[in-house]
């Protein structure tokens, strides 16, 4: 009886329509074959938001565009000024002070940015004074006047402001500001200030053509006060560019040793292999706790040095993966390696041994293949060979 009943209960039960059963070509699409084009369009497109997101995530990304925007809001606001838009007094209170105001913070935020600043700022002020010596030797010939004086009349809006005014504004506001944001561009050089003193005449000179309402403020536009303009800001980016590179660093180069020096140290090394030293990395101690960078400014390395802006290039690099760099593969080898740091760095010629402890340094696990292949055995006891030639 107790069999029959739960036969009978289990016939009462609703009974669940089973679903179709997908065929096995439903469940895993085939991959659709991609052409050699889109192959290659797709790895570019993966470098470019590589790039992107590295960087976006670049610590020094913002104060970098403050000080390059803000460097030109004296210029900026004296330019709209002498076209009759705004009131020099209301871009002097509400643009050139606050800017001045914000950069010093972030100076004081960012301290190593402050005085990089700071070196641009002076640098400005020298090329600016030697540019005048030029200007002034023209305006005693006769040839060019003196508008500066009418700056500082203009700024305060009083016709009996003395005529240092005009000179404040003109090496604190427009060449200190200019030298400001020169200071924060990727690029070093008498060539390089050139080019950009060029461009700042040519804005002036489209100034004084466009709006010749700004010709009564300034200076009339003439053929010999536009070849005049051109040679002073020639003469203040030449100067610019010249102490910015002495000042400053260069980027993303290092000395490297002649070849025959490297030999000797190769010679030297199959000689005495016990006191060889191949790599000595060392962090600098200051920095926080935990830091997967050395928070110091350099690593030292045996034939230079690299920056931290330049070891974190290097990480953000290789955090993306190998087909992200337009390799054809996701696995990273020692080869691959050298190549991604010496396009983050400029640096070519990187021992094996350089990038594992590079790699230890910056606390990244690529798995590399083909690992020993790349390393030289002790008991050949043959000279390291460069991974780039």
């Amino acid at each position: 009886m107790t069999v029959t009943r739960l036969e009978v209960q289990q016939q009462r039960r609703p009974q669940r329509p089973r679903e179709p059963r997908r065929p096995r070509e439903e469940e895993v699409a085939p991959a659709r074959p991609m052409s050699r084009t889109a192959r290659r369009a797709a790895a570019e497109d993966a470098k470019l938001l590589a790039a992107i997101r590295m960087l976006l995530s670049n610590p020094s990304l913002f104060p970098r565009v403050i000080y390059l925007a803000f460097g030109f809001a004296a210029i900026t606001s004296l330019g709209v000024a002498l076209t009759g838009a705004v009131p020099l007094p209301y871009g002097f209170h509400y643009a050139v002070i606050p800017a001045y105001a914000v950069m010093t913070l972030v100076g004081l935020r960012y301290p190593a940015w402050g005085k990089r600043a700071l070196l641009g700022l002076v640098a400005g002020m020298i090329a600016t004074g030697i540019y005048d010596i030029l200007r002034i030797g023209l305006m005693f010939a006769g040839l060019w006047g003196d508008p500066i004086p009418s700056i500082g009349q203009l700024a305060l809006n009083d016709p009996g402001t003395p005529w240092y005014w005009g000179y404040v504004w003109r090496f604190v506001g427009n060449g200190g500001g200019m030298g400001v944001a020169f200071a924060m561009l990727p690029w070093r050089g008498v060539k390089l200030g050139i080019a950009y003193g060029s461009s700042i005449c040519l804005g002036l000179v489209g100034l004084l053509y466009f709006w010749p309402v700004s010709q009564q403020h300034f200076f009339a536009l003439t053929p010999l006060t536009a070849a005049g303009g051109m040679a002073g800001h020639w003469v203040y980016g030449a100067v610019l560019g010249y102490l910015t590179a002495r000042w400053l660093p260069p980027v993303g180069k290092r000395r490297r040793r002649p070849a025959r020096d490297r030999r000797d140290r190769d010679q030297r090394a199959e000689r005495e292999p016990r006191a060889a030293t191949v790599l000595v990395a060392v962090p600098d101690p200051v920095g926080g706790r935990g830091s997967a960078l050395p928070a110091g400014p350099e690593l030292s390395m045996p034939g230079g040095r690299l920056s931290s802006d330049e070891l974190y290039a290097v990480k953000c690099a290789l955090q993306q993966p190998p087909r992200a760099h337009g390799f054809a593969s996701d696995q990273w080898t020692m080869r691959r390696v050298a190549q991604v740091v010496e396009r983050a760095t400029g640096v070519r010629g990187w021992q094996p041994t350089e990038l594992q402890v590079l790699l230890q340094t910056l606390e990244l696990d690529l798995r590399l293949r083909d690992q020993r292949r790349d390393q030289p055995t002790q008991r050949a006891r043959r000279p390291v060979r460069s991974l780039v030639s």
